[in-house]
C-alpha cells in the first residue's frame, strides 16, 4: 500500500517536502497503531476463551487414551460429576465447541477454531496456531523478523544521532542566542581587551595633545599617573606638558631659562618631578618633594627660584650687596653644594645680571665673605659654614625669602639640624598663617598678584628621598600647608630600577680577593664604578687594592682637601675610573652613567645610607648594578636590608632570609 493511501491528498498540497515528510510519517504511525490494537483485541479474546476452556476441564475427564499426559494414571470420576461435566462439554460456545476426548488435541483445536469460519482472517489463524500449538507460518515470521529489525534499526539511529539535514535546524529560530549569536563570536574577549589597551594609549596621548583649554580634571589624572605623580594638598595646580606651556593660572617659566634648558642643559622635556614641583614653586607654595635620587630635583627647585628673581625689578636686584642674598639653597655635603651652583650657573647662563655663589667649608671663610660683601643673588652652601658666616657678621639674610633644603634627611643624619633652625630663623620674610589654610593660600596670591618685588611672605622648598621624624618636624616648624609631591613609590622613593646583589662571605678577610673579581669584571671594565667604604683609613687600602688590579683610582673622603676632591670629582667624571670613597659621596653627587657601586663595606648604622650610596647608579631613568660583601659582621643591617630588598623587587639571598638577625632574633633571642 502506497503512504499517500492513508492521507487525503488534498490535505498534502501547499506543504513543504519536509512537511509532507512528516505528516506522510503521522499517518503511517497512526495506520500501525490501528492495526497493534486490533491485534490486541483478538489475543485477549482468545485467551479468555481458552482461560472459560481451561476452568472446566479436569484432569478426570480425560480418556484412557491420555494416559500418556497423565503419566499412565487412571482417575476415577463420580457419576454425578460426569453427568454435569457432559452437560457442559455438549453446550456450544460463541467461537469454540468442544471436541470428544478421544480426538487428537491438534484436530480438536483446528475443528474449534474452523467454527469461526470466515470470521478469522489467515492471520488471525496464525497467531492462534502460535500461542496454542507453537507453529509458527513463515510468512509471519518473516514479517515479525521484519518488523524487529526495523525497531532495532530506528532505535540504533535515535539514540543521541540525530540524522536532520542542516536546514531541518528548528533550534537558531527558537532560540535568541542562536538567533543573534553575540557572545560565540571567536576572539570577542581578546578583542575587548585589545580595544581597551588602544582606549587608553589615545587617553593618554590625547592628555598630552589636546589644546589646554579643553583638558578636563579626568586628563590631568590621566597625566599624573601615566608619569606617576602623586600629590597631597590642597590648590595644587596641574603638571606641566612642556617646557614652553604653562600650567592653567600661573605664569609661563621666563623664555631665558627654557632656551637654557633646551640649548645649554640639553633637555628634550621635562621629568615626573620637574613636571609637578615647577608649576608648585611657580604658584609660590610651600613644597615637599619626594622623589628617589638622580629624578632631576635640581631643576625641580631651581627653575622657580630663578624665574623668582627674573621678575624682581632691577633696583632690588643691586641692593644685594646691602640687604643680602635673595634665595639660599642648602645641601648637606661639599660636593653636592658645588655640583648646585653648578646647575644654577647653567639656568642663569643667559642672564649675566644674576650671580651665585656657594660656601662651603675646606676654602678660606674670608674669601668667600669677600665675594658675598660685592653682591650675590643665590648662596649655595652647607649648614655649618652658613650658620659660621652668619654668626660672624660675613652674611645676612634679611631680604631672603626664598629658601630651599635639598637632601633634608641627611642633614639630620649629619647632625646638622641646630645649623638649620638657627639659619631659617635669622631669615627674612614673614611666615604663612599656620592656623588657616585658606588665609595662607590668600597670603600666597598676594605675592603672586606683586611679582615685581620681594615676596612678603616666605616660600619654603624642601627635597629629600625619605622622610624621618626630625624632617617632619622641620616642616611642620617651617613649612605652611605643603603641597606634598611624591614620584613612585610613595613611602621612600625605592631605587626600584637598580638590580641589588649580595656576595655572602665567610670571612672579612675574603672581601679582598671579591673586590679584586668585581673589579675586573669585563663588562665594566671602561665603565664608571664606585667603591664605598666606612672609614677613611679603608679608602687608601682599598684604593691600593683597585690599583692592584690594573684600574685607574681615585679616592674621596672628608680628609681631602676641597681641591683634591674636586679635582679627585673631575677625573671620575671623565669615565673610566673606578672611585673609592666615604659616604661623603653618598649623597648628592650627580655623575652621569655610574654603570656600578660595590659596597666594600654595607653601612652600620642605617639603611638609609644604603639607599643613598646605591642610588650613585641608575639615575636619570637608568638601570644600574649594586653590589654588596657582607659578612656575620654585618647583622646590624641585616633586618632592614632584607625588608628593603623586598619593597624593590630584588631577591632576597636565603642565607639572608634564614638568618636570625634578619628575622628579629639576636644571636638566636627574640628581641622583644
Amino acid at each position: 500500500m502506497q503512504l499517500e493511501t492513508l492521507i487525503d491528498p488534498a490535505l498534502l498540497e501547499g506543504l513543504s517536502e519536509f512537511e509532507r515528510k512528516e505528516a506522510l510519517a503521522a499517518a503511517e504511525a497512526a495506520k500501525r497503531a490501528e492495526e497493534r490494537a486490533e491485534q490486541r483485541a483478538i489475543e485477549r479474546a482468545l485467551r479468555q476463551k481458552e482461560l472459560e476452556r481451561q476452568q472446566f476441564e479436569k484432569p478426570w475427564q480425560k480418556t484412557h487414551s491420555n494416559n500418556k499426559i497423565n503419566g499412565g494414571r487412571v482417575v476415577y470420576v463420580p457419576k454425578q460429576k460426569r453427568k454435569q461435566q457432559t452437560a457442559i462439554k455438549d453446550e456450544p460456545t460463541e467461537l469454540v465447541k468442544k471436541q470428544p476426548q478421544s480426538e487428537p488435541v491438534e484436530s480438536s483445536l483446528l475443528s474449534r477454531t474452523s467454527t469461526a469460519g470466515s470470521d478469522l482472517t489467515q492471520k488471525q489463524h496464525a497467531v492462534i496456531k502460535d500461542t496454542y500449538l507453537g507453529v509458527k507460518d513463515d510468512s509471519l515470521n518473516q514479517e515479525m523478523e521484519a518488523k524487529q529489525k526495523q525497531q532495532r534499526g530506528s532505535k540504533k539511529r535515535t539514540m543521541f544521532k540525530f540524522q536532520w539535514d542542516d536546514t531541518d535546524d528548528t533550534f537558531e529560530t527558537d532560540d535568541p542566542l542562536y538567533a543573534t549569536p553575540v557572545f560565540v563570536k571567536p576572539q570577542s574577549f581578546q578583542s575587548k581587551k585589545v580595544k581597551l589597551l588602544e582606549n587608553e594609549v589615545a587617553n593618554r596621548e590625547s592628555a598630552m595633545q589636546k589644546p589646554l583649554s579643553q583638558m578636563t580634571n579626568r586628563d590631568w589624572r590621566i597625566l599624573r599617573e601615566n608619569y606617576e605623580i602623586h600629590v597631597r594638598g590642597g590648590q595644587a595646580p596641574p603638571p606641566l606638558r612642556s617646557f614652553e606651556e604653562a600650567s592653567p593660572g600661573l605664569p609661563s617659566i621666563h623664555p631665558l631659562l627654557i632656551k637654557a634648558l633646551f640649548d645649554v642643559m640639553r633637555f628634550k622635556e621635562p621629568s615626573p618631578i620637574q613636571r609637578q614641583a615647577i608649576p608648585v614653586g611657580l604658584q609660590r607654595r610651600d613644597m615637599i618633594g619626594i622623589a628617589e635620587t638622580g629624578s632631576g630635583k635640581t631643576v625641580a627647585f631651581g627653575v622657580p627660584l630663578c624665574h623668582y628673581l627674573m621678575q624682581l625689578p632691577t633696583a632690588v636686584l643691586q641692593r644685594v650687596a646691602e640687604e643680602g642674598p635673595l634665595a639660599l639653597v642648602l645641601a648637606p655635603t661639599r660636593e653636592l653644594a658645588v655640583q648646585i651652583d653648578g646647575e644654577f650657573r647653567k639656568l642663569l647662563s643667559l642672564t649675566p645680571n644674576l650671580i651665585t655663589c656657594p660656601i662651603v667649608g675646606g676654602q678660606a671663610i674670608q674669601q668667600q665673605a669677600q665675594q658675598v660683601r660685592k653682591g650675590v643673588h643665590i648662596v649655595v652652601g652647607t649648614p655649618g659654614r652658613i650658620n659660621d658666616c652668619i654668626e660672624m657678621a660675613y652674611l645676612v639674610l634679611n631680604q631672603c625669602c626664598y629658601v630651599v633644603l635639598d637632601e633634608a634627611d641627611r642633614m639630620v643624619d649629619m647632625g646638622f639640624l641646630p645649623q638649620v633652625q638657627s639659619i631659617l630663623d635669622s631669615m627674612g620674610g614673614m611666615l604663612k598663617s599656620a592656623d588657616d589654610e585658606l588665609r595662607a593660600y590668600q597670603q600666597e596670591q598676594e605675592d603672586l598678584q606683586n611679582q615685581n618685588a620681594v615676596a612678603r611672605y616666605r616660600i619654603t622648598a624642601m627635597f629629600s628621598a625619605t622622610m624621618p621624624p626630625e624632617v617632619e618636624k622641620i616642616a611642620k616648624a617651617y613649612l605652611r600647608y605643603p603641597a606634598v609631591v611624591s614620584i613612585g613609590d610613595q613611602r621612600s622613593g625605592k631605587n626600584s630600577r637598580i638590580v641589588q646583589e649580595l656576595v655572602w662571605l665567610a670571612s672579612p678577610a675574603l672581601k679582598e680577593k671579591a673586590l679584586m673579581q668585581q673589579i675586573s669584571n669585563l663588562r665594566f671594565l671602561y665603565e664608571k664604578v664606585i667603591v664605598f667604604v666606612n672609614e677613611k683609613k679603608h679608602a687608601e687600602y682599598v684604593g691600593r687594592i683597585v690599583e692592584r688590579a690594573g684600574r685607574q683610582v681615585v679616592v674621596l673622603h672628608g680628609g681631602k682637601t676641597q681641591e683634591q676632591r674636586e679635582e679627585s670629582l673631575a677625573t671620575f667624571r671623565r669615565g673610566g675610573v673606578v672611585m673609592v670613597a666615604t659616604d661623603v659621596a653618598g649623597r648628592g653627587l650627580d655623575v652621569p652613567d655610574v654603570a656600578h657601586v660595590i659596597n666594600y663595606d654595607l653601612p652600620s648604622r642605617s639603611i638609609e645610607n644604603y639607599t643613598h650610596r646605591i642610588g650613585r647608579t641608575g639615575r636619570a631613568g637608568k638601570e644600574g648594578l649594586a653590589t654588596s660583601l657582607i659578612t656575620e659582621e654585618d647583622t646590624g643591617i641585616m633586618a632592614a636590608l632584607k625588608a628593603y630588598l623586598e619593597s624593590t623587587g630584588n631577591k632576597v639571598p636565603e642565607r639572608l632570609a634564614r638568618h636570625p638577625a634578619a628575622n628579629g632574633t639576636d644571636h638566636g633571642d627574640l628581641i622583644l
